[in-house]
């Protein structure tokens, strides 16, 4: 009688299980790094889609040398590429 689909979302969840991934890993590095034990824990046991990482890295003034990080990474990828 009804034909119900639901949409392909594998492809939405796989790419936010990559940005938990990505910003958890930066989150709790950066924390351990300072001895942050309390954020450490909120970022180890929470997943709200990287939100608590970036708010940390954010509120600890990282977050801009992170995203700069990022950029020279990417920036330094594709120049290699470019060489070709």
């Amino acid at each position: 009688m009804f034909n119900w689909q639901l949409p392909n979302i594998g492809a939405w969840i796989l790419i936010l299980v990559i940005w938990e991934a990505f910003w958890k890993g930066i989150g709790l590095w950066k924390s351990a790094k300072k001895g942050d034990t309390v954020w450490f824990m909120a970022i180890f046991l929470t997943n709200l889609f990287g939100l608590i990482p970036l708010f940390y890295l954010w509120r600890t003034k990282q977050l801009k040398v992170v995203i700069e990080d990022i950029k020279n990474f990417f920036k330094s990828i594709f120049s290699k590429f470019q060489k070709k």
